[in-house]
């Protein structure tokens, strides 16, 4: 099950936007406001609606209030649009599946139509680490009506808490050796908080341990109590942010890994060598789209490249051409 397009109209920075995207991996790039976070929450939002398990009730059960708690707001105000005065938004997501094409289009003016689509799996990482913050977080959002965390960042508490399987997931055996390298360990959780179980023995808890470890310590136990699988959709946002830049080629080894075998990737980065090295690991059998979203005309736009460089609006680009040339200007001084 994948996602082969996105189109959104009016909502948030998006006034008419149309993406094809890739079956294996999506990168999107762009400046601060161009709505690369909106983006990948609509996706996950979307995604979750489609595959609700009450998906006969899901007007009632998720309606507006499901996409609209990915971005913490309040149901009972449609302020996700972009132009008020239209009073509506849509998210569609054409999906294919055996059947051929399957659109759903989601209106914020509760007004829902959705395919049901019982094995679309996603998982979406946000930038924040939460799993630090897991012991009594979920009871406390289950409780509270007004809880000020949007849905993103309870949920992958609540997917990475469950139990990982005593056997080996298939899909996870050619990548956790390379993250248990990385951080020099397992992952365990006690009282609903987090662990890395260190090869000599230590268990260091998330809250004092290395930013970048718990990342990495994150996608290893979604692999492990398989909330990732084949088939299902993986959204990351910024999977760089911490991130010892050692670490970045094996990352995106993994990520490569995971994409053949059929777990389609969103994600967004700010960071050239992330970026750079999926145009370098990559087989020509690897199918990579670089979207780059950028404003034009008070609305962002986007457009798609297989390369990287070859981007037009690409500010990571333009910014490392500017620091090489500062660079050389430099050295020439000297």
């Amino acid at each position: 099950m994948i996602i082969n397009s996105i189109e959104l109209k009016n909502f948030t920075v998006f006034e008419n936007l149309s993406i094809d995207v890739s079956a294996n991996i999506n990168i999107f790039i762009g400046e601060n406001g161009t709505g690369k976070t909106h983006l990948l929450k609509a996706i996950y939002g979307s995604c979750e609606i489609a595959n609700s398990v009450n998906h006969k009730n899901f007007v009632k059960n998720y309606d507006y209030k499901r996409l609209s708690d990915s971005f913490n707001v309040n149901p009972d105000r449609v302020n996700l649009v972009r132009d008020t005065q239209k009073d509506e938004a849509e998210i569609s997501l054409k999906i294919a599946n055996d059947a051929g094409y399957a659109v759903g289009v989601y209106q914020s003016k509760y007004k829902v139509r959705f395919p049901q689509v019982d094995d679309l799996k996603s998982v979406f990482i946000p930038s924040k680490d939460m799993l630090t913050h897991s012991n009594g977080l979920l009871a406390m959002s289950d409780k509270y009506r007004e809880f000020p965390f949007d849905i993103t960042l309870t949920e992958i508490i609540r997917k990475a808490n469950q139990w990982t399987l005593k056997q080996l997931p298939e899909l996870a055996r050619s990548i956790l050796p390379t993250l248990e390298e990385m951080v020099d360990g397992k992952i365990v959780i006690k009282n609903e908080e987090f662990f890395i179980l260190k090869n000599d023995g230590r268990e260091i808890n998330f809250a004092v341990e290395a930013e970048g470890f718990k990342k990495i310590g994150l996608l290893w136990q979604l692999l492990m109590n398989e909330s990732i699988t084949p088939n299902s959709i993986l959204i990351w946002d910024e999977p760089e942010a911490n991130l010892n830049p050692a670490f970045i080629p094996k990352l995106v080894e993994c990520l490569l890994e995971l994409s053949r075998n059929n777990v389609q990737i969103f994600f967004s980065t700010h960071n050239y060598i992330l970026a750079k090295y999926f145009n370098v690991k990559a087989t020509d059998s690897d199918s990579i789209m670089f979207h780059g979203l950028y404003k034009s005309n008070d609305s962002v736009q986007c457009e798609s490249n297989e390369n990287f460089s070859a981007l037009h609006h690409n500010t990571i680009v333009q910014v490392f051409n500017a620091l090489l040339d500062e660079v050389y200007n430099l050295d020439l001084g000297d």
